[in-house]
């Protein structure tokens, strides 16, 4: 008894040896940041859902989107934020965390997926530049004491600024299928350079009815204008005050061996300090990145347009040959088109089809406008017009996006969806006007130049696409639970989307857990004679009727 007491104690020490060595190892120490004479107490409430902060703002405009003018060193402009965005930074980690634990039930599961993301990445930090460090430090003191139990406050900005690298590694992006498509023409006669991007990262509707415009000042390179979040300091969709503009678009990745910089941290650096494609490329170049990645840029100076695509392992150049470029999620550059991973992902993946769809409708608009480049990014159908139902990923629009925004390079103009999707109102914005923001939170968006919301979002077929999506959690939750559903909730969801393979493919799952054979039957089948969008899906649908009918 004496030497198994001995052991167990050994034991305990070990293991109490080894969570502090954790601890020790996984907290990021705080940067050096100097003094700053930023404090809550210099917050001024202007009206209900705007304050201001010396020169710097945020409110909420009339179509929903929050809008907010940032200025300073890098500590005072996170310090800035913290404070004036600390409402929206608390209320988009919550549901952030929320997210988690539905999609992780178990609380032990959860504990383990956060100690492995957090000693994967325990030398993330160290990927991250100093200026970018020094900023999320400042925002990280605004975060809420509610979720230390998590990690301490700087480690969990910085591991969210990684998650969009970590989801689509992990998931390979089902929920990250963005499309982007660029025109420009200059000529004697034309000075043209448009573009478009829908932001596909869904992490749940709420995630994304907060969104920021946020219009950055800092103390060092340019101005810009980027589409964000509460406590995010990266760039996933910006134009800056030289008429360069960036946006990202997933590629297929490996799961990584090791931390890299997240991708929203290389763009973001390339919006602040790059004026031209050179200077965008070298960049670049500079990072190892998380995952890989496809940065579209456009160059005012260049009076062109291009991909840089990057793996953890190489980069690849992708230069369209005449005036139109189109970016879904597979690489084009000579580099990494004919990689095994990328033929792979355009053999099972809905990428190309997005792909070609887009470039259908490039070649039927008749003049390129920001209100032509909104109907590509609105459009539905598949190729040649085909009915896909409502939601699927082979669709431009699958009715998911964060946010959608349209760059006019040569006017330095940014329009920039509201809530919800890309279907509500498009603000506009104009970079020459940055003067005026300064300390000014008032009439930032140009009224005469907004773009009105899809005709879908104001029909039925809305309203109809909203009832689909939550009879769908609905069934989802009774599949789990093999618990029965009445005819009419069945025909009721069925009847919501019928022309979408997923409907029926739910439909089948339901009815294998409550052991109706037949009827799952029934429902695969009629999924196989739909457009579906993943080679794994179709595999699966068929794999389960094989053993149904066994």
């Amino acid at each position: 008894m004496k030497k198994r007491y001995i052991t167990l104690i050994i034991l305990a020490s070990l293991l109490l040896i080894g969570a502090v060595y954790f601890v020790m190892r996984v907290v990021y120490p705080a940067p050096e940041t100097g003094e700053s004479e930023i404090t809550a107490d210099q917050m001024v409430v202007v009206a209900e859902n705007h304050y201001q902060l010396g020169n710097s703002w945020i409110r909420q405009n009339e179509n929903g989107n929050w809008e907010s003018y940032i200025e300073g060193n890098a500590y005072d402009r996170g310090r800035t934020m913290g404070i004036l965005h600390k409402q929206l930074i608390q209320n988009q980690e919550q549901i952030f965390v929320d997210e988690i634990n539905t999609n992780v039930p178990s609380w032990f599961l959860r504990k383990v997926l956060l100690l492995g993301i957090a000693w994967f990445n325990r030398d993330l930090d160290e990927y991250i530049p100093l200026e970018y460090r020094q900023e999320i430090y400042g925002v990280s003191e605004f975060f809420s004491d509610e979720y230390d139990f998590i990690g301490p406050k700087f480690n969990r900005i910085v591991n969210y600024h990684a998650a969009h690298d970590i989801g689509h590694a992990v998931q390979n992006m089902h929920l990250v299928g963005c499309t982007s498509v660029g025109i420009w023409n200059f000529s004697d006669s034309t000075q043209l350079m448009m573009s478009g991007r829908n932001f596909d990262f869904y992490f749940g509707d709420d995630f994304a009815k907060d969104k920021i415009v946020l219009l950055c000042n800092p103390d060092q390179g340019y101005q810009y204008l980027s589409v964000t979040w509460g406590g995010f300091c990266g760039v996933v969709s910006g134009m800056n005050e030289k008429g360069l503009s960036i946006t990202l678009n997933s590629a297929k990745s490996e799961i990584p061996s090791q931390s890299g910089t997240p991708v929203s941290i290389i763009a973001r650096d390339i919006l602040q300090y790059a004026s031209n494609i050179a200077e965008a490329k070298a960049i670049a170049e500079k990072y190892d990145s998380f995952v890989s990645e496809l940065f579209t840029i456009s160059s005012l100076e260049d009076e062109k347009m291009m991909v840089i695509e990057k793996s953890p392992e190489r980069t690849g150049y992708y230069y369209p040959k005449d005036d139109t470029l189109v970016v879904a999620n597979h690489y084009q550059s000579p580099e990494m088109k004919d990689l095994p991973i990328n033929l792979d992902h355009l053999a099972t993946s809905e990428s190309e089809d997005r792909f070609l769809r887009t470039e259908q409708l490039c070649t039927r608009i008749d003049s390129t406008s920001p209100d032509n480049i909104a109907k590509i990014l609105r459009n539905q159908k598949g190729i040649d017009g085909k009915d896909l139902g409502i939601g699927n990923p082979k669709a431009i629009n699958q009715l998911l996006a964060h946010h959608a925004v349209i760059f006019d390079n040569v006017e330095k103009r940014v329009w920039v969806s509201n809530y919800p999707f890309q279907e509500n109102v498009f603000d506009a914005y104009d970079l020459d006007d940055f003067d005026l923001w300064k300390g000014n939170a008032l009439g930032v968006s140009i009224d005469s130049l907004q773009l009105a919301p899809d005709s879908f979002y104001q029909s039925t077929d809305f309203q109809t696409f909203e009832k689909f999506k939550s009879l769908k959690a609905e069934l989802i939750s009774a599949t789990q639970e093999e618990k029965p559903l009445s005819e009419e909730q069945l025909a009721a969801f069925e009847n919501s989307n019928p022309m979408y393979y997923e409907t029926h493919r739910l439909l089948g799952n339901y009815h294998a857990a409550l052991g109706n054979k037949e009827k799952a039957i029934a429902q695969y089948q009629k999924a196989l004679q739909l457009d579906i969008a993943y080679m794994e899906d179709k595999v699966f649908i068929e794999e389960q009727i094989k053993s149904l009918q066994q």
